[in-house]
């Protein structure tokens, strides 16, 4: 079978046709779900995050406007979808009298430490940002994606991500302070 452009996929999809939706969880899979992991760090939560993303991928399909690319209208799927689950979790810890959030700019500890003392830490101080700042964060720092990129994705200003963005890491430097001081760093 011949290549198919997104648009067509998508077009297929809205359509009736099923089958697209293996090619789009081939194309756009593992993005949806290293997104969904490294926001929620969680696999287990980034997995059914993954699967809804693609349902409503499947269920919305006529809805897509193809003046945006795919990627950007899964990202805003994805991105949404994960607002939804961290705020789900954060209930849900609360009510356990714990709490979780998201964010990272250690890669000058990657090298120092550990992989298992890395994405220990990683998920303390990720999980102690905003929404807000641990999206901007995963998106610019993870997803290499450029401010007008996580404008888009996200509906934020530009200006909105770039603030966001510089308190994501200014956070995340002052809790890796302590351990820089303690550990030598």
């Amino acid at each position: 079978m011949k290549f198919l452009s997104d648009i067509q996929l998508m077009a297929l999809l809205a359509g009736g046709f099923t089958w697209p939706m293996n090619i789009l969880i081939k194309r756009y899979g593992d993005m949806v779900y290293r997104f969904a992991v490294r926001f929620l760090c969680d696999e287990a939560e980034a997995e059914d995050v993954s699967q809804e993303v693609f349902i409503k991928v499947w269920k919305n399909a006529s809805s897509y406007d193809r003046t945006h690319s795919l990627s950007t209208w899964i990202y805003r799927i994805t991105y949404n979808l994960l607002i939804d689950k961290s705020r789900e979790i954060r209930r849900r810890e609360e009510a356990m009298a714990g709490y979780r959030m998201f964010s990272s700019d250690m890669e000058d500890f990657k090298d120092k430490i550990d992989a298992e003392d890395f994405e220990k830490l990683y998920r303390k101080i990720v999980l102690r940002l905003s929404p807000a700042q641990r999206t901007v964060f995963c998106l610019s720092e993870i997803e290499q994606m450029k401010n007008d990129e996580i404008a888009e994705v996200t509906g934020m200003t530009r200006d909105s991500v770039k603030s966001n963005l510089y308190m994501a890491r200014k956070n995340v430097r002052e809790m890796l302070e302590p351990r820089r001081r303690n550990n030598g760093l």
